[in-house]
């Protein structure tokens, strides 16, 4: 609990100190304001630094860690010189040029393969454990559309790995980092940008190919790629706002 509060500390204190370096990458909310974007960096690496320091040489903390911050260097390439009119796989791929999001797609599988490869598994796991960690990214990317909802999404999507394994320390952190951050992202003060909700996504996708077996693995991977490519088609945000507890909890905090 003290490794998980140090981890939430940090969070909060180092956004104030990000902020003015992210005043020029500032991108325009669901409100139309300006709000420096890409701060995912600053819960990522408290995250980090604390499952090291409280984790040593063990092998889950730092296979977590280096992929927080491979998928948060692909966010933060996109966050930087990606544009708001290309958005999912065909906007990416219009024009038959490959895009900041293409390329961050593209290695963010190619992380979420390598990280598989680490687990002992077979070939068809290890496909359906990279596929967890990749589209996992990408789903968290497309909930960060409001302020706090993709560090919402990520907190209850992390409860069963709470409850039902044994002591994801890794995850504990994270989720302590991320509620350090989280006042800083509902103030719309900030916005974590692919930089955060990437990571978060393949920390997930990550924990799932980590403890659940693979016929669970199969209906979850199933489930993302069928969210995924419904994004082309439907707007979440309408479907948040169309049920009255998703509205709420996407609210609540505000």
């Amino acid at each position: 609990m003290v490794w998980n509060l140090a981890a939430a500390a940090l969070a909060y204190l180092v956004v104030p100190l990000l902020l003015p370096l992210y005043k020029k990458q500032a991108s325009r909310n669901y409100r139309g304001e300006s709000v420096p974007a890409g701060l995912g960096y600053s819960f990522l690496l408290p995250a980090v630094l604390v499952m090291i320091l409280r984790s040593g040489r063990a092998v889950q903390p730092l296979l977590c860690a280096i992929l927080l911050l491979l998928f948060a260097a692909l966010g933060a390439v996109d966050d930087a010189l990606g544009s708001p009119d290309q958005k999912g796989f065909r906007g990416h791929l219009r024009g038959g040029v490959l895009s900041s999001g293409a390329l961050k797609a593209l290695g963010g599988a190619v992380s979420a393969l390598v990280a598989a490869s680490l687990l002992e598994s077979g070939w068809l796991e290890l496909l359906v454990n990279g596929g967890l960690m990749a589209l996992g990214a990408n789903f968290l990317n497309l909930l960060d559309l409001r302020p706090g909802r993709a560090a919402k999404a990520f907190l209850l999507l992390s409860l069963p790995f709470h409850f039902f394994t044994p002591r994801p320390v890794p995850l504990q952190v994270l989720c302590g980092a991320v509620l350090g951050y989280l006042p800083w992202d509902l103030s719309r003060k900030a916005m974590m940008g692919d930089t955060g909700a990437n990571p978060l996504g393949a920390a997930l996708g990550l924990m799932a190919a980590w403890y659940l077996p693979l016929a669970v693995k199969a209906v979850l991977l199933a489930a993302l790629a069928a969210l995924n490519l419904l994004s082309e088609r439907i707007s979440f945000s309408r479907v948040i706002e169309g049920s009255r507890f998703l509205d709420f909890l996407d609210r609540l905090g505000r």
